[in-house]
């Protein structure tokens, strides 16, 4: 059960940043290419656009991802676009992702589903929060438009972090369950911070940082479980036991060739009382959800079951290859003949 702690987040205390950041004249600013992107973001990086080469500058300002302690890790932006750019990231492990959007109208997808991070530019910015969870491989997607400025700071906790921070890893168990959260000024205040940290000594700059994090979760993710507490206060524990019966049905694979009728009659309940019900607890509608976890099961059999890629389009229910491959990549950021050495 998550339990914030006390002596993380005070209520009513205030934060002021410690600079000016409105400017990038007030920053340690530099050239980002695509060599450096790549480099600094990791295994799983893919530039889909533009074309060009190694040394090609596509962004100015200061990116920079810090791992924290084991599970924990930060993402901080503040740069300007010299170019469009869509950038893809292939996410291989389960994770709860709390983003803060400061600034940058930044098109943010994770696999078909839009992040409501759109904060707008300039004066009139108005920063937006999201909790994401990922209990399954998926892609985030990122499209920006040449002109915009981004700032952003993200924090990505993993299984290793979750016990760090008292977060029960059993109520984060929805893949693709995304929350919008209302940042306070002080956590505007503090993700400021975190963009721009200040200058200390030795690992006191790292502790600094990681404080102001746990800040930020504990923000976040008490707004999410207030949510969460909210909506299962809406439904019966009938209906989730029926949503959680249909779940089972869907990963099983015994609905694979089944219409919605016969889903349905199968579970006992209306067919428009079910998709409703489902798109509540799930935040999906239920063949999206069949489709997910179709290519689930086939990501799966081509890493553990040593399957043709042709076996796996049938397991993910595709009678092209093409086709299949084309939808494989597009939600697990590869293809499928890399799927065994990468997911």
């Amino acid at each position: 059960m998550f339990v914030p702690a006390p002596s993380v987040l005070r209520s009513g205390a205030s934060l002021t940043p410690l600079r000016p950041v409105r400017g990038l004249a007030s920053q340690r600013t530099r050239a980002i290419d695509r060599e450096k992107l790549c480099a600094q973001v990791g295994q799983g990086h893919e530039l889909l656009s533009p074309h060009a080469g190694k040394s090609a500058t596509l962004m100015q300002g200061s990116f920079s991802v810090t791992q924290l302690r084991d599970g924990l890790s930060l993402h901080c932006t503040d740069i300007v676009q010299l170019q469009d750019i869509t950038t893809q990231y292939a996410i291989q492990e389960k994770s709860i992702k709390v983003m803060l959007k400061l600034e940058g109208n930044a098109q943010v997808m994770v696999g078909r589903h839009a992040l409501p991070l759109d904060a707008g530019e300039g004066a009139r910015a108005v920063p937006h929060g999201a909790v994401v969870t990922l209990d399954a491989p998926d892609t985030l997607q990122r499209h920006s438009r040449a002109g915009s400025r981004q700032r952003m700071g993200g924090l990505t906790l993993r299984p290793a972090g979750f016990d760090a921070v008292g977060i029960s890893q059993d109520l984060f168990k929805e893949h693709l369950s995304i929350h919008p959260w209302k940042p306070s000024t002080r956590a505007i205040a503090i993700a400021e911070q975190l963009i721009h940290p200040i200058e200390l000594e030795g690992p006191m700059q790292r502790l600094h940082q990681e404080s102001r994090a746990l800040e930020l979760i504990v923000e976040a993710l008490s707004q999410t479980l207030a949510e969460r507490r909210t909506q299962a206060a809406t439904l019966p524990a009938s209906a989730y036991q029926r949503v959680e019966r249909l779940q089972q049905l869907l990963d099983s694979g015994a609905a694979d060739q089944l219409d919605m009728r016969a889903i349905a009659q199968h579970i006992g309940c209306n067919a428009n009382t079910l998709q409703q019900q489902f798109r509540e607890v799930c935040g999906l509608p239920i063949f999206d959800y069949l489709r997910r976890s179709r290519l689930q099961r086939a990501a799966h059999a081509l890493q553990h079951e040593g399957v043709s890629v042709a076996r796996a389009a049938e397991i993910a229910g595709y009678t092209s290859q093409a086709n299949f491959s084309t939808a494989f990549r597009r939600h697990f950021g590869l293809l499928p003949k890399h799927c065994r050495n990468r997911i």
